[in-house]
Protein backbone atom coordinates (compact mmCIF):
# COMPACT_ATOMS: atom_id res chain seq x y z
CA UNK A 1 0.00 0.00 0.00
CA UNK A 2 2.87 2.33 0.69
CA UNK A 3 4.17 1.85 -2.84
CA UNK A 4 0.79 2.79 -4.22
CA UNK A 5 0.66 5.96 -2.14
CA UNK A 6 4.14 6.95 -3.26
CA UNK A 7 3.08 6.49 -6.87
CA UNK A 8 -0.02 8.58 -6.23
CA UNK A 9 2.12 11.42 -4.90
CA UNK A 10 4.00 11.50 -8.21
CA UNK A 11 0.80 11.96 -10.26
CA UNK A 12 1.02 15.41 -11.88
CA UNK A 13 -1.88 17.89 -11.89
CA UNK A 14 -4.34 15.61 -10.07
CA UNK A 15 -6.36 18.58 -8.78
CA UNK A 16 -6.67 20.17 -12.21
CA UNK A 17 -7.76 16.89 -13.78
CA UNK A 18 -10.34 16.41 -11.03
CA UNK A 19 -11.86 19.83 -11.73
CA UNK A 20 -12.09 18.95 -15.42
CA UNK A 21 -13.67 15.57 -14.67
CA UNK A 22 -16.19 17.14 -12.26
CA UNK A 23 -17.28 19.73 -14.83
CA UNK A 24 -17.57 17.03 -17.49
CA UNK A 25 -19.68 14.91 -15.13
CA UNK A 26 -22.03 17.87 -14.60
CA UNK A 27 -22.33 18.67 -18.31
CA UNK A 28 -23.08 15.06 -19.22
CA UNK A 29 -26.16 15.17 -16.93
CA UNK A 30 -27.79 18.22 -18.53
CA UNK A 31 -30.04 16.25 -20.89
CA UNK A 32 -31.68 14.47 -17.91
CA UNK A 33 -33.11 17.85 -16.91
CA UNK A 34 -33.73 19.19 -20.42
CA UNK A 35 -36.32 16.61 -21.48
CA UNK A 36 -38.51 16.83 -18.31
CA UNK A 37 -38.51 20.64 -18.48
CA UNK A 38 -39.46 20.71 -22.18
CA UNK A 39 -41.58 17.54 -22.19
CA UNK A 40 -44.67 19.26 -23.58
CA UNK A 41 -42.75 20.86 -26.46
CA UNK A 42 -40.78 17.67 -27.11
CA UNK A 43 -43.93 15.55 -27.18
CA UNK A 44 -45.63 17.95 -29.57
CA UNK A 45 -42.65 18.38 -31.90
CA UNK A 46 -41.80 14.68 -32.10
CA UNK A 47 -45.47 13.65 -32.28
CA UNK A 48 -45.25 11.20 -29.41
CA UNK A 49 -48.05 9.79 -27.29
CA UNK A 50 -47.85 9.72 -23.50
CA UNK A 51 -46.83 6.08 -23.58
CA UNK A 52 -44.11 6.76 -26.17
CA UNK A 53 -42.82 9.68 -24.12
CA UNK A 54 -42.58 7.40 -21.07
CA UNK A 55 -40.64 4.81 -23.07
CA UNK A 56 -38.36 7.57 -24.32
CA UNK A 57 -37.50 8.53 -20.76
CA UNK A 58 -36.72 4.94 -19.72
CA UNK A 59 -34.49 4.09 -22.68
CA UNK A 60 -31.62 6.23 -21.33
CA UNK A 61 -31.37 3.99 -18.28
CA UNK A 62 -31.76 0.89 -20.45
CA UNK A 63 -28.73 1.98 -22.46
CA UNK A 64 -26.77 2.54 -19.24
CA UNK A 65 -27.71 -0.95 -18.00
CA UNK A 66 -26.64 -2.70 -21.20
CA UNK A 67 -23.37 -0.79 -21.48
CA UNK A 68 -22.69 -1.29 -17.78
CA UNK A 69 -22.08 -5.01 -18.36
CA UNK A 70 -19.43 -4.21 -20.97
CA UNK A 71 -17.79 -1.11 -19.50
CA UNK A 72 -15.85 -2.98 -16.83
CA UNK A 73 -14.05 -5.19 -19.36
CA UNK A 74 -13.42 -2.25 -21.68
CA UNK A 75 -11.52 -0.35 -19.00
CA UNK A 76 -9.52 -3.44 -18.07
CA UNK A 77 -8.34 -4.04 -21.64
CA UNK A 78 -8.20 -0.62 -23.34
CA UNK A 79 -6.82 2.85 -22.73
CA UNK A 80 -9.34 4.65 -20.45
CA UNK A 81 -8.64 8.04 -22.03
CA UNK A 82 -9.56 6.73 -25.49
CA UNK A 83 -12.68 5.06 -24.09
CA UNK A 84 -13.78 8.36 -22.52
CA UNK A 85 -13.16 10.27 -25.76
CA UNK A 86 -15.14 7.77 -27.86
CA UNK A 87 -17.99 7.76 -25.32
CA UNK A 88 -18.30 11.54 -25.30
CA UNK A 89 -18.13 11.82 -29.09
CA UNK A 90 -20.83 9.15 -29.37
CA UNK A 91 -22.97 11.01 -26.87
CA UNK A 92 -22.65 14.28 -28.81
CA UNK A 93 -23.71 12.55 -32.04
CA UNK A 94 -26.71 10.92 -30.34
CA UNK A 95 -27.79 14.27 -28.86
CA UNK A 96 -27.58 15.85 -32.30
CA UNK A 97 -29.65 13.05 -33.86
CA UNK A 98 -32.34 13.65 -31.23
CA UNK A 99 -32.79 17.23 -32.47
CA UNK A 100 -33.49 16.12 -36.05
CA UNK A 101 -36.99 15.77 -37.47
CA UNK A 102 -38.23 12.26 -38.31
CA UNK A 103 -41.65 10.96 -39.28
CA UNK A 104 -41.22 7.84 -37.17
CA UNK A 105 -40.40 7.40 -33.48
CA UNK A 106 -37.68 4.74 -33.46
CA UNK A 107 -34.77 7.12 -34.31
CA UNK A 108 -35.56 9.07 -31.15
CA UNK A 109 -35.68 5.85 -29.13
CA UNK A 110 -32.35 4.75 -30.56
CA UNK A 111 -30.85 8.17 -29.88
CA UNK A 112 -31.78 8.12 -26.19
CA UNK A 113 -30.63 4.51 -25.81
CA UNK A 114 -27.22 5.37 -27.29
CA UNK A 115 -27.00 8.46 -25.08
CA UNK A 116 -27.44 6.33 -21.98
CA UNK A 117 -24.94 3.76 -23.26
CA UNK A 118 -22.38 6.50 -23.95
CA UNK A 119 -22.80 7.93 -20.44
CA UNK A 120 -22.21 4.54 -18.74
CA UNK A 121 -18.38 4.43 -19.11
CA UNK A 122 -18.11 7.91 -17.59
CA UNK A 123 -20.39 6.98 -14.68
CA UNK A 124 -18.31 3.86 -14.06
CA UNK A 125 -14.80 5.28 -14.41
CA UNK A 126 -14.90 8.72 -12.79
CA UNK A 127 -15.48 7.42 -9.21
CA UNK A 128 -12.66 4.89 -9.67
CA UNK A 129 -10.34 7.69 -10.81
CA UNK A 130 -11.19 9.72 -7.70
CA UNK A 131 -10.64 6.72 -5.44
CA UNK A 132 -7.21 6.09 -7.00
CA UNK A 133 -5.87 9.63 -7.37
CA UNK A 134 -7.77 11.49 -4.62
CA UNK A 135 -5.37 10.49 -1.82
CA UNK A 136 -6.44 12.23 1.42
CA UNK A 137 -9.12 14.28 -0.41
CA UNK A 138 -10.86 11.37 -2.10
CA UNK A 139 -13.94 11.47 0.17
CA UNK A 140 -14.55 15.17 -0.53
CA UNK A 141 -13.77 14.70 -4.22
CA UNK A 142 -16.20 11.80 -4.51
CA UNK A 143 -18.84 13.91 -2.76
CA UNK A 144 -18.37 16.74 -5.26
CA UNK A 145 -18.46 14.26 -8.13
CA UNK A 146 -21.70 12.65 -6.92
CA UNK A 147 -23.26 16.03 -6.15
CA UNK A 148 -22.57 17.18 -9.71
CA UNK A 149 -25.19 14.81 -11.11
CA UNK A 150 -28.32 16.28 -9.45
CA UNK A 151 -26.89 19.77 -9.90
CA UNK A 152 -26.40 19.09 -13.61
CA UNK A 153 -30.00 17.88 -13.87
CA UNK A 154 -31.15 21.07 -12.13
CA UNK A 155 -29.08 23.29 -14.45
CA UNK A 156 -30.46 21.47 -17.49
CA UNK A 157 -34.00 21.87 -16.17
CA UNK A 158 -33.59 25.62 -15.65
CA UNK A 159 -31.91 26.18 -19.03
CA UNK A 160 -34.53 24.18 -20.89
CA UNK A 161 -37.36 25.98 -19.09
CA UNK A 162 -36.01 29.37 -20.16
CA UNK A 163 -35.05 28.31 -23.68
CA UNK A 164 -38.30 26.45 -24.39
CA UNK A 165 -40.32 29.46 -23.24
CA UNK A 166 -38.43 31.91 -25.49
CA UNK A 167 -37.05 29.85 -28.38
CA UNK A 168 -37.08 26.31 -29.73
CA UNK A 169 -36.38 23.52 -27.23
CA UNK A 170 -33.70 22.10 -29.55
CA UNK A 171 -31.38 24.99 -28.61
CA UNK A 172 -31.04 23.48 -25.13
CA UNK A 173 -29.48 20.38 -26.70
CA UNK A 174 -27.33 22.51 -28.99
CA UNK A 175 -26.07 24.33 -25.89
CA UNK A 176 -25.19 21.03 -24.21
CA UNK A 177 -23.34 19.88 -27.33
CA UNK A 178 -21.50 23.21 -27.45
CA UNK A 179 -20.16 22.90 -23.89
CA UNK A 180 -19.26 19.20 -24.26
CA UNK A 181 -16.96 19.85 -27.24
CA UNK A 182 -14.35 21.90 -25.32
CA UNK A 183 -14.61 19.43 -22.46
CA UNK A 184 -13.53 16.61 -24.80
CA UNK A 185 -10.73 18.78 -26.20
CA UNK A 186 -9.34 19.51 -22.73
CA UNK A 187 -9.53 15.86 -21.66
CA UNK A 188 -7.76 14.77 -24.84
CA UNK A 189 -4.84 17.08 -24.05
CA UNK A 190 -4.21 15.34 -20.71
CA UNK A 191 -1.21 13.00 -20.49
CA UNK A 192 -2.04 9.32 -20.47
CA UNK A 193 -0.73 8.83 -16.92
CA UNK A 194 -3.12 11.50 -15.57
CA UNK A 195 -6.19 9.48 -16.57
CA UNK A 196 -5.22 5.80 -16.56
CA UNK A 197 -5.46 4.23 -13.09
CA UNK A 198 -4.07 0.84 -14.09
CA UNK A 199 -0.35 1.62 -13.53
CA UNK A 200 -1.13 2.86 -10.01
CA UNK A 201 -3.10 -0.17 -8.86
CA UNK A 202 -1.07 -2.38 -6.56
CA UNK A 203 -2.49 -5.69 -7.74
CA UNK A 204 -2.82 -4.79 -11.39
CA UNK A 205 -0.88 -7.72 -12.80
CA UNK A 206 -3.25 -8.72 -15.60
CA UNK A 207 -4.86 -11.28 -13.28
CA UNK A 208 -8.37 -9.88 -13.58
CA UNK A 209 -8.11 -9.33 -17.34
CA UNK A 210 -7.83 -13.08 -17.88
CA UNK A 211 -10.61 -14.11 -15.50
CA UNK A 212 -14.10 -14.98 -16.83
CA UNK A 213 -16.99 -12.65 -16.01
CA UNK A 214 -18.70 -14.98 -13.56
CA UNK A 215 -15.45 -15.62 -11.69
CA UNK A 216 -15.12 -11.87 -11.14
CA UNK A 217 -18.74 -11.77 -9.99
CA UNK A 218 -17.99 -14.48 -7.43
CA UNK A 219 -15.07 -12.45 -6.08
CA UNK A 220 -17.25 -9.37 -5.57
CA UNK A 221 -20.03 -11.39 -3.94
CA UNK A 222 -17.59 -12.58 -1.27
CA UNK A 223 -17.56 -9.04 0.17
CA UNK A 224 -20.58 -8.52 2.44
CA UNK A 225 -20.27 -4.69 2.49
CA UNK A 226 -20.14 -4.59 -1.32
CA UNK A 227 -23.26 -6.74 -1.73
CA UNK A 228 -25.31 -4.98 0.94
CA UNK A 229 -24.37 -1.44 -0.06
CA UNK A 230 -25.10 -2.21 -3.71
CA UNK A 231 -28.56 -3.53 -2.82
CA UNK A 232 -29.29 -0.56 -0.55
CA UNK A 233 -28.17 1.89 -3.27
CA UNK A 234 -30.65 0.24 -5.64
CA UNK A 235 -33.42 0.53 -3.06
CA UNK A 236 -32.53 4.16 -2.37
CA UNK A 237 -32.65 5.11 -6.04
CA UNK A 238 -35.87 3.12 -6.46
CA UNK A 239 -37.52 5.18 -3.74
CA UNK A 240 -36.10 8.54 -4.81
CA UNK A 241 -36.85 7.99 -8.52
CA UNK A 242 -40.42 6.95 -7.74
CA UNK A 243 -40.88 10.00 -5.52
CA UNK A 244 -39.51 12.37 -8.14
CA UNK A 245 -41.67 10.80 -10.86
CA UNK A 246 -44.98 10.35 -9.03
CA UNK A 247 -45.16 12.44 -5.86
CA UNK A 248 -46.57 15.52 -7.57
CA UNK A 249 -49.24 13.42 -9.25
CA UNK A 250 -50.17 11.74 -5.95
CA UNK A 251 -50.39 14.99 -3.99
CA UNK A 252 -52.57 16.62 -6.65
CA UNK A 253 -54.87 13.73 -7.65
CA UNK A 254 -55.19 11.80 -4.38
CA UNK A 255 -54.70 14.43 -1.66
CA UNK A 256 -56.16 17.23 -3.83
CA UNK A 257 -53.56 19.94 -3.21
CA UNK A 258 -52.97 22.90 -5.53
CA UNK A 259 -50.73 21.85 -8.39
CA UNK A 260 -48.79 25.12 -8.58
CA UNK A 261 -47.94 25.02 -4.88
CA UNK A 262 -47.03 21.33 -5.05
CA UNK A 263 -44.69 21.87 -8.01
CA UNK A 264 -43.00 24.82 -6.31
CA UNK A 265 -42.44 23.05 -2.97
CA UNK A 266 -41.28 19.81 -4.51
CA UNK A 267 -38.92 21.63 -6.88
CA UNK A 268 -37.27 23.23 -3.84
CA UNK A 269 -37.06 19.82 -2.16
CA UNK A 270 -35.48 18.20 -5.22
CA UNK A 271 -32.90 20.96 -5.69
CA UNK A 272 -31.75 21.65 -2.13
CA UNK A 273 -32.26 18.34 -0.30
CA UNK A 274 -30.01 15.90 -2.21
CA UNK A 275 -27.33 18.49 -2.99
CA UNK A 276 -26.91 19.72 0.60
CA UNK A 277 -27.07 16.17 1.93
CA UNK A 278 -24.42 14.96 -0.49
CA UNK A 279 -22.03 17.80 0.39
CA UNK A 280 -22.49 17.65 4.18
CA UNK A 281 -22.40 13.86 4.25
CA UNK A 282 -19.11 13.82 2.38
CA UNK A 283 -17.54 16.54 4.54
CA UNK A 284 -18.54 14.83 7.80
CA UNK A 285 -17.21 11.49 6.56
CA UNK A 286 -13.95 13.13 5.49
CA UNK A 287 -13.60 14.72 8.95
CA UNK A 288 -13.97 11.34 10.68
CA UNK A 289 -11.51 9.38 8.57
CA UNK A 290 -13.01 9.04 5.09
CA UNK A 291 -15.20 6.35 3.56
CA UNK A 292 -12.51 3.67 3.87
CA UNK A 293 -12.52 3.94 7.69
CA UNK A 294 -14.84 2.10 10.06
CA UNK A 295 -16.45 5.40 11.07
CA UNK A 296 -18.07 5.51 7.63
CA UNK A 297 -20.33 2.61 8.65
CA UNK A 298 -21.50 4.45 11.76
CA UNK A 299 -22.20 7.64 9.80
CA UNK A 300 -24.13 5.56 7.27
CA UNK A 301 -26.22 4.06 10.08
CA UNK A 302 -27.09 7.49 11.49
CA UNK A 303 -28.10 8.90 8.09
CA UNK A 304 -30.10 5.76 7.26
CA UNK A 305 -32.01 5.86 10.57
CA UNK A 306 -33.01 9.52 10.19
CA UNK A 307 -33.88 9.03 6.51
CA UNK A 308 -36.10 6.03 7.23
CA UNK A 309 -37.83 7.86 10.10
CA UNK A 310 -38.54 10.79 7.78
CA UNK A 311 -40.00 8.47 5.12
CA UNK A 312 -42.28 6.81 7.70
CA UNK A 313 -43.46 10.20 8.96
CA UNK A 314 -44.51 11.15 5.41
CA UNK A 315 -47.23 8.47 5.53
CA UNK A 316 -48.53 9.64 8.92
CA UNK A 317 -49.68 13.13 7.88
CA UNK A 318 -51.88 14.74 5.24
CA UNK A 319 -50.56 18.27 5.72
CA UNK A 320 -48.79 19.52 2.57
CA UNK A 321 -46.11 21.47 4.43
CA UNK A 322 -45.36 18.53 6.72
CA UNK A 323 -45.21 16.11 3.78
CA UNK A 324 -42.81 18.27 1.78
CA UNK A 325 -40.72 18.87 4.92
CA UNK A 326 -40.35 15.16 5.62
CA UNK A 327 -39.64 14.48 1.93
CA UNK A 328 -36.88 17.11 2.09
CA UNK A 329 -35.36 15.27 5.07
CA UNK A 330 -35.62 11.96 3.19
CA UNK A 331 -33.87 13.43 0.15
CA UNK A 332 -31.28 15.14 2.37
CA UNK A 333 -30.25 12.00 4.23
CA UNK A 334 -30.51 9.96 1.03
CA UNK A 335 -28.13 12.39 -0.63
CA UNK A 336 -25.77 12.09 2.35
CA UNK A 337 -25.75 8.29 1.94
CA UNK A 338 -24.83 8.23 -1.75
CA UNK A 339 -21.13 9.30 -1.59
CA UNK A 340 -20.48 7.29 1.59
CA UNK A 341 -22.00 4.06 0.26
CA UNK A 342 -20.31 4.54 -3.11
CA UNK A 343 -16.99 4.90 -1.31
CA UNK A 344 -17.65 1.78 0.78
CA UNK A 345 -18.48 -0.16 -2.39
CA UNK A 346 -15.13 0.87 -3.91
CA UNK A 347 -13.05 0.24 -0.79
CA UNK A 348 -14.61 -3.17 -0.08
CA UNK A 349 -12.93 -4.84 -3.09
CA UNK A 350 -9.34 -5.07 -4.32
CA UNK A 351 -8.03 -2.08 -6.25
CA UNK A 352 -7.66 -4.03 -9.47
CA UNK A 353 -11.37 -4.90 -9.41
CA UNK A 354 -12.80 -1.48 -8.60
CA UNK A 355 -13.69 -0.56 -12.18
CA UNK A 356 -15.44 -3.89 -12.57
CA UNK A 357 -17.19 -3.65 -9.19
CA UNK A 358 -18.39 -0.08 -9.76
CA UNK A 359 -19.63 -1.07 -13.22
CA UNK A 360 -21.73 -3.87 -11.72
CA UNK A 361 -23.06 -1.55 -9.03
CA UNK A 362 -24.06 1.03 -11.65
CA UNK A 363 -25.77 -1.65 -13.71
CA UNK A 364 -27.66 -2.99 -10.70
CA UNK A 365 -28.77 0.48 -9.58
CA UNK A 366 -30.09 1.32 -13.05
CA UNK A 367 -31.74 -2.06 -13.54
CA UNK A 368 -33.42 -2.35 -10.14
CA UNK A 369 -33.55 1.29 -9.06
CA UNK A 370 -34.20 3.74 -11.87
CA UNK A 371 -36.02 1.51 -14.36
CA UNK A 372 -38.71 -0.23 -12.29
CA UNK A 373 -39.70 2.64 -9.97
CA UNK A 374 -42.25 4.37 -12.26
CA UNK A 375 -43.65 1.05 -13.48
CA UNK A 376 -43.99 -0.58 -10.05
CA UNK A 377 -45.64 2.50 -8.57
CA UNK A 378 -48.08 2.71 -11.49
CA UNK A 379 -49.00 -0.96 -11.14
CA UNK A 380 -49.48 -0.80 -7.36
CA UNK A 381 -51.47 2.43 -7.66
CA UNK A 382 -53.86 0.71 -10.04
CA UNK A 383 -54.61 -1.78 -7.24
CA UNK A 384 -54.93 0.88 -4.51
CA UNK A 385 -54.22 4.65 -4.69
CA UNK A 386 -52.07 4.50 -1.54
CA UNK A 387 -50.29 1.18 -2.12
CA UNK A 388 -47.60 2.55 -4.45
CA UNK A 389 -47.16 5.56 -2.17
CA UNK A 390 -46.53 3.37 0.88
CA UNK A 391 -44.18 1.13 -1.11
CA UNK A 392 -41.94 4.07 -1.99
CA UNK A 393 -41.96 5.45 1.54
CA UNK A 394 -41.28 2.22 3.43
CA UNK A 395 -38.56 0.99 1.10
CA UNK A 396 -35.84 3.10 2.86
CA UNK A 397 -36.66 1.38 6.17
CA UNK A 398 -35.71 -2.01 4.69
CA UNK A 399 -32.43 -0.52 3.48
CA UNK A 400 -31.80 0.93 6.94
CA UNK A 401 -32.16 -2.50 8.55
CA UNK A 402 -29.69 -3.97 6.05
CA UNK A 403 -27.15 -1.23 6.82
CA UNK A 404 -27.50 -1.81 10.57
CA UNK A 405 -27.04 -5.56 10.04
CA UNK A 406 -23.90 -5.03 7.96
CA UNK A 407 -22.40 -2.57 10.44
CA UNK A 408 -23.03 -5.01 13.29
CA UNK A 409 -21.25 -7.84 11.47
CA UNK A 410 -18.33 -5.61 10.44
CA UNK A 411 -17.93 -4.47 14.05
CA UNK A 412 -18.14 -8.06 15.28
CA UNK A 413 -15.58 -9.22 12.71
CA UNK A 414 -13.13 -6.51 13.83
CA UNK A 415 -13.55 -7.58 17.45
CA UNK A 416 -12.96 -11.22 16.54
CA UNK A 417 -9.86 -10.34 14.58
CA UNK A 418 -8.53 -8.35 17.53
CA UNK A 419 -9.26 -11.21 19.94
CA UNK A 420 -7.50 -13.71 17.70
CA UNK A 421 -4.46 -11.48 17.56
CA UNK A 422 -4.31 -11.32 21.36
CA UNK A 423 -4.89 -15.08 21.64
CA UNK A 424 -2.07 -15.81 19.23
CA UNK A 425 0.28 -13.82 21.48
CA UNK A 426 -0.93 -15.52 24.66
CA UNK A 427 -0.85 -19.05 23.23
CA UNK A 428 2.94 -19.00 22.69
CA UNK A 429 4.49 -21.13 25.50
CA UNK A 430 6.98 -19.43 27.80
CA UNK A 431 9.74 -21.68 26.51
CA UNK A 432 9.12 -20.42 22.99
CA UNK A 433 9.29 -16.79 24.08
CA UNK A 434 12.34 -17.38 26.30
CA UNK A 435 13.99 -19.31 23.48
CA UNK A 436 13.57 -16.30 21.22
CA UNK A 437 15.07 -14.01 23.86
CA UNK A 438 17.95 -16.39 24.57
CA UNK A 439 18.60 -16.67 20.88
CA UNK A 440 18.89 -12.90 20.63
CA UNK A 441 21.29 -12.81 23.61
CA UNK A 442 23.36 -15.63 22.15
CA UNK A 443 23.61 -13.84 18.81
CA UNK A 444 24.71 -10.68 20.56
CA UNK A 445 27.29 -12.65 22.59
CA UNK A 446 28.68 -14.25 19.42
CA UNK A 447 28.94 -10.87 17.74
CA UNK A 448 30.74 -9.49 20.83
CA UNK A 449 33.25 -12.38 20.75
CA UNK A 450 33.96 -11.68 17.09
CA UNK A 451 34.51 -8.03 17.87
CA UNK A 452 36.97 -8.84 20.72
CA UNK A 453 38.89 -11.22 18.46
CA UNK A 454 39.21 -8.51 15.81
CA UNK A 455 40.55 -6.06 18.43
CA UNK A 456 43.11 -8.57 19.72
CA UNK A 457 44.25 -9.36 16.19
CA UNK A 458 44.61 -5.65 15.53
CA UNK A 459 46.85 -5.14 18.55
CA UNK A 460 48.93 -8.26 17.87
CA UNK A 461 50.67 -6.73 14.84
CA UNK A 462 53.92 -4.76 15.47
CA UNK A 463 52.73 -1.67 13.64
CA UNK A 464 49.57 -1.51 15.69
CA UNK A 465 51.50 -2.04 18.91
CA UNK A 466 53.80 0.88 18.05
CA UNK A 467 50.81 3.06 17.14
CA UNK A 468 49.10 2.22 20.40
CA UNK A 469 52.30 2.93 22.42
CA UNK A 470 52.77 6.33 20.74
CA UNK A 471 49.12 7.18 21.41
CA UNK A 472 49.42 6.48 25.14
CA UNK A 473 52.74 8.34 25.39
CA UNK A 474 51.08 11.36 23.79
CA UNK A 475 48.23 11.20 26.28
CA UNK A 476 50.75 11.07 29.20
Amino acid sequence: MKDVQEQQQRIPDAYRVFVLISITNLLVSLDHGIIPAASVQVQSALKLSNQELGVLGSLVYAGTVVMGFIASFIFLKYNPLRVIEISMITMILSLFVFTLQFDIAWPYYLSRFITGAAQAPLIVYFPVWVDTFGQDNKTVWLTILQGGVPFGVFVGYVLASVIAAQWNWRWAFYLQIGVLVPSIALLSRQPHENIDVRPYVKDNNNTYEKMPYFELIKLTLKSRPYVVMTIVLGMLYFSVTGIQFWISNYLVTVLCFNQGLVNTLFSLDSITGPTLGCVLGGLITQHYGGYDSKNAYYITCIAAIFGSLASICVTLTTNLWAITGFIWLLLFFGGALVPIMTGIVLSSVNQGMRSFANSNTTTYVNLFGYLPAPIVYGYLSSISPNLGYYCLMYCPSVGCLMILWTTYHERRRDCLVGDKSMDSMEMHPPSARSTSVMQIIQNFHNQSDDFVKEVLEFHSTPINNITTTLYYEKQL
